[in-house]
């Protein structure tokens, strides 16, 4: 599979202000991200999540290292179309309308009227936002932000996706809904990265994680790998309270320590999916 991103020995270091000391953001990492994978950047605040995606979108130069995003410089305007950036933080332009601020940002990517036009009603569709097209981004809640910020990200249809906490303010339907762009993204070969504080949302949509802490990579590797133990678990359905003693009393035999029988549940977005499909959505 092909890399989208490399990074070899990545610093970013901001100079002293004043009385105010050098700060190291990113200290020497290195990583690499395969082509057509979600990838969840997590860490707590401060730990460089931001800025390592600022260097990967090309408005941060390194202090020192190699980054190479679709085997090129990230700052190369060849990337332009190539690679979105969504940062946090509030939209600029907040005088035009959603639908006006899609055209700028197609006419800022070197699109035609006519596609940034068809683009930008096909992402305000999906996002939920075409009742708001001709609204002052200004009088936006926090989640509209969020998904007028994507559908701009989006309007290109990049190759590369950053995403600085995409799902932040959101509620649970907006929230699937941009996993469920997130998926299919992905499956059509784009790259995300994702930097996020909702664990829930990472484990549902990343391949795999990096975590950051002090500027530093503390774990890489697929969610799988990282979270699994020793224990193994049978899923089986349709026994009766004695079909599950006699399943518990084989693995008493075997040597196996039971550690407690349960009913599985799902989790809470699972419940909002049914109530979504319930209703005649489709998540999409």
């Amino acid at each position: 599979m092909a890399t989208a991103i490399s990074v070899r020995q990545l610093a970013v270091t901001f100079p002293a202000r004043g009385r105010q000391p050098a700060v190291a953001a990113l200290r020497p990492i290195d990583f690499e991200v395969a082509q057509g994978r979600i990838v969840g950047v997590l860490g707590p605040n401060g730990s460089g999540k931001s800025t390592l995606l600022r260097v990967l979108a090309g408005r941060q130069r390194p202090s020192s290292g190699d980054v190479r995003v679709l085997d090129l410089p990230p700052e190369a305007p060849a990337l332009r179309r190539r690679v979105a950036w969504q940062p946090e933080g509030p939209l600029p332009l907040d005088v035009l309308s959603a639908r006006e601020f899609l055209q700028w940002v197609g006419a800022e990517l070197g699109l035609a009227n006519a596609d940034a036009d068809a683009r930008a009603e096909r992402w305000l569709a999906r996002l939920d936002l075409l009742h708001a097209g001709r609204r002052w981004i200004r009088t936006f809640s926090t989640g509209m932000h969020k998904r007028l910020a994507l559908a701009a990200a989006l309007l290109a249809d990049p190759e590369v996706l950053l995403l600085d906490e995409p799902t932040a303010g959101l509620d649970p339907f907006g929230s699937e809904t941009v996993m469920a762009i997130l998926r299919e993204r992905a499956a059509a070969g784009a790259t995300v990265l994702m930097a996020s504080h909702h664990l829930l949302e990472v484990e549902e949509v990343c391949d795999e994680v990096l975590v950051l802490q002090d500027g530093e990579i503390q774990a890489r590797g697929r969610l799988d790998d990282l979270l699994g133990g020793d224990a193994h678990a049978i899923v089986v359905r349709g026994l009766d309270a004695g079909g599950l003693d006699a399943v518990a009393a084989a693995a008493r035999a075997r040597g196996g320590d039971v550690l407690r029988v349960e009913r599985p549940r799902d989790h809470l977005f699972a419940l909002f999916r049914r109530l979504r499909q319930a209703r005649g959505g489709t998540g999409r």
